[in-house]
């Protein structure tokens, strides 16, 4: 029996409500996507729950669910797999942080991003490398990540992931204290490193030659980094084993490149895509088409975060143009390579441009199957048409459907 080739696009954040703005539509109902609502006519089409109804994800955690494993189960903290994506290599015991490069004044969040942006971003990791080092015998590495972001590691011995963020994950409100989760001398140690850290990152950071330029152009110091997400380095399962696919990834964003690094996948970051809203679809196009033409993959990833980052932002017309891109993107591989694969389209998590902020919505999906199987007769592809479909699942059903639909899936029994 032939097996069939594998393409998942997700579109992080791609799920909405409706918007004023929209005429009461969602940008799925509002954006045009031409070459989406064609595949939909040999399609399998309906509604996920990333994890279960009504539980807000988050990006790692519905990841995980979509590529088959239980997030209740191995999901330990964001941190560490920001860091595997920004280029940490970790061993047993560090515990990692995802953090921002923020603007504060005497402590006080004046800007969870530093205005998000930030080309000096590479050269600040350096200084924080070259003059910090260690806090109290505990190593401290920096890993810049895609625009604002930077993972922070910790690495030695009596370290724990059992505490709090420094992170009050609001702007007006003073920067937090670390504290222990947990009342054991690991969980202490780690969250006295992590305060006297929090204060050495904004000396160094005030002072430094990178930030007094950025003032000088009318833009925000990034003058500290606030850390949340504390994960210790847990290793998961690979993907080739527990689906028998060989697997690569085109994504920007270090926390799915994290993730997809640990599950085994190769993954590769296309010149000029960023994992924002000025990302080069094009050139992820076009590593995508290069990956289903070669015989040594399976199973192609693409990732493209610009409809969550344009939501988080509260930027209605950049998520139509980023969904519409998406669909171009679509176009583009179908056009070089067909549909003689499974492909399928869903989004995380919702994001609710209107709302900012992840929620609890079921998303869209759409599996188009390449032979003959009773279709949904859905003719456009968003959170409302998708309830007409035959599809209502949760995230960790998704990749047993690609499995069973490209005819890679076992039988369970006899």
């Amino acid at each position: 029996m032939r097996k069939y080739k594998v393409l998942l696009v997700i579109g992080d954040g791609l799920g909405d409500r409706p918007v004023a703005s929209l005429g009461g539509l969602t940008p799925l109902q509002y954006a045009k996507k031409p070459n989406i609502d064609n595949l939909l006519k040999t399609s399998l089409v309906g509604l996920m729950d990333p994890i279960s109804p009504g539980i807000i994800p988050g990006s790692d955690t519905s990841h995980l669910s979509i590529f088959g494993l239980d997030p209740y189960k191995y999901y330990r903290g964001r941190g560490a797999f920001e860091a595997l994506g920004a280029g940490a290599e970790l061993k047993h015991g560090d515990v990692a942080f995802r953090g921002n490069f923020a603007t504060v004044d005497n402590m006080i969040v004046k800007d969870r991003r530093a205005g998000r942006k930030l080309d000096e971003g590479q050269e600040l990791v350096d200084e924080l490398n070259s003059k910090i080092g260690s806090v109290d015998g505990v190593k401290v590495s920096f890993y810049k990540g895609t625009e604002h972001r930077v993972a922070v590691v910790l690495s030695g011995t009596g370290l724990s992931d059992k505490v709090s963020d420094t992170d009050p994950h609001e702007v007006g409100k003073k920067v937090l204290e670390s504290k222990p989760l947990e009342e054991t001398p690991e969980a202490r140690k780690t969250s006295d490193v992590l305060n006297k850290l929090t204060f050495m990152m904004n000396k160094v950071l005030s002072e430094s030659k990178a930030n007094a330029e950025r003032v000088k152009k009318g833009e925000l110091p990034a003058n500290i980094v606030l850390v949340r997400g504390a994960a210790s380095y847990v290793k998961l399962p690979k993907l080739q084993h527990y689906t028998g696919m060989r697997g690569v990834t085109v994504a920007a964003t270090a926390l799915i490149k994290g993730i997809c690094k640990e599950l085994g996948m190769e993954v590769v970051t296309p010149p000029g895509a960023t994992g924002g809203i000025d990302t080069d679809y094009d050139s992820k196009a076009r590593a995508a088409i290069e990956f289903l033409k070669s015989d040594n993959y399976d199973f192609v990833f693409l990732h493209i975060k610009a409809t969550d980052a344009a939501s988080h932002d509260g930027k209605v017309e950049e998520k139509v143009k980023a969904i519409e891109r998406i669909d171009y993107v679509i176009g583009k591989i179908m056009d070089s390579v067909g549909d003689d694969m499974v492909i399928a389209l869903t989004g995380d998590h919702a994001t609710p441009v209107e709302k900012k902020e992840h929620a609890g919505d079921p998303v869209p999906i759409f599996i188009h199957v390449p032979y003959h199987v009773p279709f949904d007769q859905v003719e456009d592809f968003n959170e409302v048409d998708a309830k007409k479909g035959s599809l209502r699942v949760r995230g960790m059903d998704v990749m047993n459907l690609l499995l069973n639909y490209s005819q890679r899936a076992e039988k369970y029994g006899a």
